[in-house]
């Protein structure tokens, strides 16, 4: 998350130091500028939080291991969801993520195993019934049950979730230097 809290640091240095501020009461589009705001303060928020969580890395009890991966999976989703926001509030634009990408890895990630586990089907070629027992698990293992109906077969997948991280603050970030670029374009 390092390479995210820096830009965002950029993005907002820049923006104080610009005409942006002047620009949104200027304009009186207040929506924008809320969501400008709300935007950095979830990128912030969350960035913060996933770092911290990754230095101590998932409690060895199994109950808590659960809630904290669960937890650490929606983070990344807000903070996916903050900088398509701050894109909107600076380009009006929606942000263009390629797929696939680092991003969209970890985003079907948490949706493989958590948009709808006991029966997904939306998106693959037959049903999916995943299952993230209450074992322990580091980032870099974290390891679920997948149930596959096209091929009848159980599997129980291994992810290097620190990894996963890693890939996706990298492209975050670049995301969010073309924001930069559209904001000292727009606001010298």
């Amino acid at each position: 998350m390092d390479a995210i809290l820096a830009r965002r640091e950029e993005i907002y240095d820049h923006f104080q130091r610009s005409a942006g501020p002047k620009f949104f009461f200027v304009t009186a589009d207040k929506d924008r500028y809320a969501a400008y705001y709300t935007s950095m303060y979830l990128i912030a928020d969350t960035a913060e939080s996933i770092k911290e969580h990754r230095r101590r890395d998932f409690s060895s009890d199994p109950f808590l291991s659960y809630l904290e991966f669960w937890g650490v999976m929606q983070a990344v989703v807000i903070q996916q969801d903050a900088i398509v926001e701050l894109n909107r509030a600076i380009a009006e634009i929606s942000l263009a993520v390629a797929k696939p990408s680092a991003w969209w890895n970890l985003r079907e990630f948490r949706n493989q195993c958590a948009g709808h586990p006991a029966n997904r089907s939306r998106g693959v070629p037959a049903s999916q019934r995943s299952f993230m027992g209450r074992t322990t698990r580091k980032y870099s293992r974290v390891q679920y049950e997948l149930w596959d109906a096209q091929t009848q077969q159980t599997t129980h997948p291994i992810v290097d979730l620190a990894q996963m991280l890693d890939d996706y603050d990298l492209q975050a970030s670049q995301l969010m230097a073309t924001i930069l670029q559209i904001m000292k374009a727009q606001w010298p």
